[in-house]
């Protein structure tokens, strides 16, 4: 806990970026990118050697579990994501996903597991047996999206005969929860298939559904902050941006301001990447310390930030997402 709230890591991984798994040129675009972005991230954390940084080394569900947990951790929670992005590694799904599901066995009390699927990598019969099976067997309280993928092959949100016999499943099994990767463009898919919009219908017609946006859907961020703002079910995850945060933070607080102004504490939930940002508590102590700048406040009408925000923000929204009560 910190100064007496829980804290929540809404999206933590179990990457594997080791060159044996892009062996294409579409993987090593989306390889490139990451290494480019995870080196940018430890100008902020310049006490970690390289060495150390998550794609030199192979996964390790223990590694990672004390990155999140570890020393003088104030992490409460967290939830273990698959990535469903299964085209742009070399490794089978099964071994994407079981990682995850390893990671969360070390300590399940506060690992909770997020599932993960794609109807088109994997056809919709396999998508919905996986779903199935990851919430009946594994465990999933969630279950994680991919729409967009290289050169164009993507999927739609909203598309009924795609869609949304996923999220019919998801609530006959009672989960209610799902989260899409939006923005972030990490390799090759088309910068239009990133977009929320499709997040808008599918909303609407699955009231009963909660739906997370990742990484602000930037750089769609206005876009989604309005699905935030005017749709009770859609909630913004500060994954990926947020880790900018001491090296730019008045972009960082431009984002945060906006939603918060416009969406309310509320509907905005922390995540720290890990092992994308090497230590989860480091991050946490950055973020929760944050404040808008008051010219920033007075300038653009954004909000300062107060212990009821970062209390939601940094944990309560998603125990009540999650059901988990006090």
């Amino acid at each position: 806990m910190r100064n007496g709230h829980v804290i929540f890591d809404l999206v933590v991984h179990i990457h594997n970026h080791l060159d044996e798994n892009f062996n294409d040129k579409s993987k090593k675009i989306l390889q490139s990118n990451i290494l480019r972005h995870a080196t940018m991230l430890k100008r902020g954390v310049e006490e970690v050697p390289s060495s150390e940084l998550f794609f030199r080394r192979a996964p390790d569900p223990k590694r990672v579990y004390d990155r999140i947990f570890g020393g003088d951790s104030q992490i409460d929670f967290a939830m273990a994501q698959v990535v469903p992005a299964f085209d742009t590694r070399n490794e089978s799904p099964e071994k994407n996903i079981q990682r995850v599901h390893d990671l969360v066995q070390i300590d399940p009390r506060r690992l909770i597991f997020c599932g993960g699927t794609d109807p088109v990598l994997r056809g919709q019969k396999t998508a919905l047996q996986d779903i199935q099976n990851q919430i009946s067997l594994m465990g999933a309280k969630s279950i994680k999206l991919y729409p967009a993928h290289p050169f164009g092959h993507a999927w739609r949100m909203d598309d009924p005969q795609v869609a949304y016999p996923m999220y019919e499943l998801m609530l006959k099994l009672g989960v209610n929860l799902v989260q899409v990767h939006k923005g972030d463009p990490q390799g090759a898919e088309f910068l239009e298939d990133l977009h929320p919009r499709d997040i808008h219908q599918a909303a609407l017609d699955f009231p009963d559904m909660n739906f997370i946006v990742h990484h602000l859907a930037f750089p769609f961020d206005e876009a989604a902050i309005d699905l935030g703002a005017r749709l009770p079910n859609v909630y913004l995850a500060m994954s990926t941006w947020i880790n900018m945060i001491k090296i730019a933070p008045i972009e960082t607080a431009m984002r945060l301001g906006k939603m918060l102004r416009w969406c309310g504490s509320g509907k905005v939930i922390w995540g720290s990447e890990t092992p994308l940002w090497p230590s989860a508590q480091h991050l946490l102590d950055l973020s929760w310390d944050f404040q808008i700048p008051e010219d920033l406040q007075n300038g653009w009408g954004f909000p300062s930030i107060t212990d009821e925000d970062r209390s939601l923000m940094f944990g309560a929204n998603m125990l009540r997402l999650l059901n988990m009560g006090d």
